[in-house]
C-alpha cells in the first residue's frame, strides 16, 4: 500500500467527498457560478451516505469554496466578489442587514467604435472603447444585465484577457490594482422605465416590463472619466443599498 493510499484511508469520509469536489473545482470541471449536483446525485455518484455528503458540503461552505442558496442549490462561489468590494448591486437579505450573494458572469469583452452616452462621458477616443457585458445573478433569484465602457487608448490591455478572466472580478479594483487607475468619484442615477427589449431578452423577462435602469459614471484622479456603466434591473421586492463616495 502506498503512502497516498494510507493517507486516504485515514481521512474521514466527509473529507474524501469534499476533496473530490474540490479537485473538480480546482481542475476546472466545475467553474465559478456553476451549480453542483444535487445531494441525492452526489450520494449516487460518490457512493457515500447523505449525511456524509451534507457534512462535506458544509465543510466546503466553511472554506468559502461553495455557497448554498436556499431553494436553488449549491454553487461554486469563485464568481462572487467579496462584499467589501461590492459597490453596486447591494441587495439586502431577509434580515435587513446582510447582503445577498451576487455572482458575475462575463458575456463579452470587445473593442467597439460605436458612440453613445458613454462616448459623451468618456470623450472621443481614436481607438474606440472597451465594451464589457455581464450578467449579474443576485442570489440566483433574478439577473441584472450590465454593460461597461472604458476608453480603449488607456485600457487596451483588457482586450488581451478572456471574458471568463473577469468572472467574479471587481472591475473597479482591477483597474486600481493592475493599471494604477483608482476610482475616486462615482455618480449614479436611476430611472424607472420599460426595460429595452435587448436587455429584457438577456435577463429573460417579458418585453415591455418596467424595471430600473442604473447609470454609473466613474472618474479617477483629476476628474478623468474612466468607466461608464449601465445596468438593467428587473422588478424585485429586494431592497437595494446605495453607497456614496467616501468623504
Amino acid at each position: 500500500m502506498t503512502k497516498a493510499e494510507t493517507k486516504t484511508q485515514t481521512k474521514a469520509k466527509y473529507q474524501i467527498v469534499s476533496d473530490a469536489l474540490l479537485a473538480d473545482i480546482e481542475g476546472g470541471k466545475l467553474q465559478p457560478g456553476d451549480r453542483l449536483p444535487s445531494e441525492d446525485q452526489l450520494v449516487s455518484d460518490l457512493g457515500f451516505s447523505l449525511g456524509t455528503v451534507q457534512r462535506a458540503l458544509r465543510d466546503l461552505v466553511d472554506l468559502g469554496v461553495v455557497k448554498r442558496v436556499h431553494g436553488s442549490g449549491t454553487f461554486v462561489s469563485g464568481a462572487r466578489p467579496p462584499e467589501a468590494h461590492l459597490r453596486h448591486f447591494r441587495f439586502k437579505a431577509d434580515d435587513g442587514k446582510s447582503l445577498l450573494p451576487v455572482f458575475f458572469e462575463t458575456d463579452s469583452l470587445e473593442l467597439t467604435q460605436a458612440k453613445g452616452p458613454w462616448s459623451q462621458f468618456l470623450g472621443e477616443d481614436a481607438k474606440g472603447y472597451v465594451r464589457i457585458s455581464r450578467l449579474v445573478s443576485v442570489n440566483r433569484e433574478f439577473e441584472i444585465f450590465s454593460e461597461l465602457y472604458l476608453p480603449a487608448t488607456r485600457f487596451a490591455p483588457l482586450l488581451q484577457m478572456e471574458p471568463s478572466d473577469l468572472d467574479g472580478v471587481s472591475i473597479r479594483d482591477m483597474l486600481a490594482d493592475k493599471l494604477n487607475t483608482p476610482t475616486v468619484h462615482t455618480t449614479q442615477t436611476m430611472l424607472c422605465t420599460v426595460i429595452p427589449p435587448r436587455a429584457a431578452r438577456q435577463i429573460e423577462i417579458p418585453v415591455g416590463m418596467f424595471g430600473l435602469i442604473l447609470t454609473i459614471q466613474s472618474e479617477t484622479f483629476r476628474h478623468a472619466p474612466i468607466i461608464w456603466q449601465r445596468a438593467y434591473v428587473p422588478p424585485s421586492d429586494r431592497e437595494m443599498e446605495m453607497l456614496s463616495d467616501p468623504q
